[in-house]
């Protein structure tokens, strides 16, 4: 087996600034003329501002476990980074070759208030199309899958809140009107599929 320093792993953070070129050229090309993702459920979902404090909380969910891994377990980094490449980079392929969005974003506020304001930015900063698959749950589904397979199993009791702030990410997108119910359908098989091809058991060589 070839030996690997220490921060070999470090390499793989180049991932992230190869899928956020991908990202920003599909967010310049895909602006109208899009699919409309859409589920009659979505009507039966009201729009809750609150909901946009778990929704951010996506960010320091994906993070933190980054962080933890780079400094502690560089080959759960790595694969961790690899999913990330694979299931974001693919969403946003798929985007590209099948343009969609949607159009659930309220009008106007029903009222003004902290969350709101969350929301005015998270509009202004990231567009309603490039929706189907979620990446916030391809990106959930990742940190948590890591997280699980990382813990020893003296301490997967942690898997309870991790998990239960995993479906509460998820759930948030369809209340703040970022995604629709199609999107969070699509991108489970998705996920799983990602998970699948990066965390499966490799054969030992003969």
């Amino acid at each position: 087996m070839k030996h690997r320093g220490k921060w070999s792993h470090l390499i793989y953070v180049a991932i992230l600034p190869a899928y956020l070129c991908l990202f920003f050229l599909a967010e310049r090309l895909v602006v109208d003329h899009y699919w409309v993702s859409y589920l009659p459920l979505d009507d039966k979902i009201p729009f809750c501002e609150w909901f946009a404090l778990p929704y951010v909380m996506w960010y320091p969910f994906l993070v933190i476990p980054g962080l933890i891994f780079l400094l502690k377990d560089g080959e759960a980094f790595r694969k961790y980074m690899l999913y990330i490449g694979l299931g974001f980079s693919s969403a946003v392929i798929f985007c590209l070759l099948f343009p969609n969005g949607q159009d659930l974003r309220p009008a106007a506020f029903p009222r003004e208030n902290f969350c709101t304001e969350i929301l005015r930015w998270i509009y202004s900063a990231d567009t309603n199309t490039n929706v189907c698959p979620s990446m916030h749950v391809i990106g959930c589904f990742g940190a948590a899958l890591a997280v699980h397979r990382a813990l020893p199993k003296e301490k997967r009791g942690w898997m309870v809140p991790v998990a239960a702030l995993a479906l509460l990410i998820c759930a948030s997108t369809v209340f703040v009107k970022q995604h629709s119910v199609l999107d969070i359908f699509v991108a489970i098989p998705w996920s799983l599929a990602c998970g699948w091809i990066i965390y499966r058991p490799r054969r030992a060589r003969t």
